[in-house]
């Protein structure tokens, strides 16, 4: 009877799922996804609101949005990783950020096992959450199961942990304080087809065999209290070798060693997902290269005929101009217009293929960039009369160009969406521990709420040509040069309000705020 008290407890009892999304659009997605009745669903809203649920909660797997205001998925992840009941919680990112390969690179060393990008495939989220909870749920049987073995004292109590141990569906040992092998539970045998386990050799992949026998040795003569090591182990049914992860736990009672148990959890298809992540990321990284190669020549190549159009256009306009009419010279119009704007979007092109290559770091006076950047958009400050001013800026370790560029777009950004007010635009700076936040903030239409990560892609444009002028490429280049710098770049805003872009930089030696 209490057996079943004990089963029937553990049915019902819900796995714990954490769920992190600034959006309450993204959270009701997750939500809707991953209701049942196995999941007790926590849902955050921020970073900081994440760290005080993992303080009073153990999670299966934590589902973490890379894209929030003041603190992002990244270092969500890494603080989550430093909090001792969350350290080794799984967490998988769900993004909507593109696909490059230091997006994924990022987010696996700042502790995530997987990426999950948007919009979700529901299928495949619960296949990932479903490993991780279930990874949770075994887990935390054994650990009940070494619970239990620490109070057994009598043959009784051995022989009710045996039954219990040969239940649980894991590799389970028992190792006395002399190294010799006490017990394999039932999953042993039924795992490897022997009946003892003193033939154990037989089963470990001959690459491992060493390598597990140096970590058992560590082990038994150091007396440590926990190890674990990754090994492949031969399956009967079909004489292939899965990866485990094995585990080693001292066993202490009344403060005396007594021996050690040893769970062995199949990791195989976690494994080879992660390999499968890593040529991706390799992959990515090669063809990333690629493509930026191809852009700069493609683009460089293009210039040169388009000069000769642009130049002879210029004169059969001078040579014809009294012997054509009001219709030719229209043509000639759209001409030129077409070879300006294609030859604007090849600079574009190769601006952003420039970006992807080393450049030089140095020390840069924001300062001295800001009045370069007013100097060369001093036509259109004077056109439309708009009033810019900002706090004092630092000196930073980062490439010049690079600095006027982005400042520049920015800029140029906040004075061409510009409202029937007079453009206001106000730069600030918030000095934090290891960065600096930038933000640029204007007084102009707005951006809608749906477009506030689609803006920093390639060629995209929320209004006609014939509304605005520019190419859709510059707040991309905006983003690699941010991203170059180690920082990230976000806007803030809604429509008919005005928008306010931040970006962080990271700081370097022998930088200085200037007063």
């Amino acid at each position: 009877m209490d057996t079943m008290t004990e089963e029937n407890t553990q049915t019902l009892t819900r796995t714990n799922i954490l769920v992190v999304d600034d959006r309450p659009d993204g959270l009701l997605a997750l939500e809707a996804v991953l209701s049942c009745d196995q999941y007790n669903l926590f849902k955050a809203s921020s970073g900081q609101e994440a760290l005080r649920c993992a303080l009073f909660n153990d999670f299966a797997v934590i589902l973490l949005d890379v894209q929030m205001p003041q603190m992002d998925g990244f270092e969500t992840a890494k603080l989550l990783h430093e909090n001792l009941r969350s350290r080794d919680t799984p967490i998988i990112f769900v993004t909507a950020i593109s696909k490059e390969a230091r997006h994924i690179n990022q987010g696996y060393e700042s502790g995530a096992v997987d990426y999950i990008f948007k919009p979700l495939d529901p299928f495949i989220l619960r296949s990932k959450v479903n490993i991780f909870v279930d990874l949770f749920n075994k887990n935390l049987q054994i650990k009940k199961q070494a619970a239990l073995l620490r109070e057994i004292e009598s043959k009784e109590n051995l022989r009710r942990y045996l039954n219990l141990a040969d239940a649980i569906p894991h590799i389970i040992i028992k190792i006395q304080a002399d190294g010799k092998i006490e017990y394999f539970n039932q999953r042993w045998c039924e795992y490897t087809g022997l009946k003892s386990g003193m033939d154990w050799e037989e089963v470990i992949h001959h690459k491992d065999k060493r390598r597990f026998v140096l970590f058992w040795l560590n082990i038994r003569y150091r007396k440590l209290r926990d190890a674990q090591i990754e090994i492949r182990i031969k399956r009967i049914e079909d004489g292939t070798y899965r990866w485990h992860l094995m585990r080693v736990v001292q066993e202490v009672r009344n403060d005396e060693h007594i021996g050690w148990i040893a769970t062995c959890t199949d990791i195989d298809d976690i494994k080879k997902a992660d390999e499968a992540s890593k040529r991706l990321s390799q992959e990515l990284n090669r063809s990333n290269k690629d493509l930026e190669e191809f852009a700069y020549i493609a683009s460089h190549d293009l210039k040169e005929p388009l000069h000769v159009v642009s130049s002879f256009t210029h004169l059969l306009e001078k040579r014809l101009q009294s012997r054509i009419d009001a219709t030719e010279n229209e043509y000639l119009k759209y001409i030129k217009q077409s070879v300006s704007q294609a030859q604007a979007l090849i600079q574009d092109l190769l601006e952003y293929s420039r970006m992807g290559q080393e450049k030089s770091m140095e020390l840069v006076g924001l300062e001295a960039v800001l009045s370069q950047v007013c100097l060369s958009l001093r036509p259109v400050i004077e056109d439309s009369q708009a009033v810019i001013n900002s706090e004092p800026l630092p000196e930073i370790i980062a490439n010049h160009s690079g600095m006027v560029e982005l400042f520049q777009n920015l800029i140029a950004n906040a004075i061409k969406y510009k409202s029937e007010k007079t453009p206001e635009i106000h730069i600030s700076i918030k000095p934090q521990e290891d960065m600096y936040i930038f933000s640029i903030k204007d007084n102009g239409i707005g951006i809608d709420t749906p477009y506030h990560v689609r803006i920093f892609d390639m060629f995209q444009r929320l209004h006609s040509k014939s509304e605005y002028a520019g190419t859709g490429i510059g707040l991309a280049i905006c983003k690699k040069i941010v991203e170059n710098h180690g920082g990230k770049i976000w806007v803030e805003s809604k429509l008919g309000e005005g928008a306010t872009f931040y970006f962080t930089i990271k700081k370097g030696k022998n930088e200085r705020l200037i007063h």
